[in-house]
């Protein structure tokens, strides 16, 4: 699979970071830890990394209310 991402111009480190950032945003990290066999210190790591600020979100969507 490395060397398949690699010829399409994708390095393997970045794909898996980009899908365990993806995981770590809709997983718990017990779950997360779990799937796929990580220490739960490192899953704790991932899903803080892949915290979504809805602050932004919120902001906007007040501000559209009150047009």
């Amino acid at each position: 699979m490395s060397r398949r991402l690699h010829a399409a111009g994708l390095p393997a480190q970045l794909v898996r970071n980009a899908a365990l950032l993806s995981l770590a945003a809709d997983l718990p990290a017990s779950v997360l830890s779990t799937l796929l066999g990580i220490s739960i210190t490192s899953a704790l790591q991932w899903t803080r990394r892949a915290a979504r600020d809805w602050n932004a979100y919120l902001v906007t969507r007040t501000n559209e209310e009150d047009r």
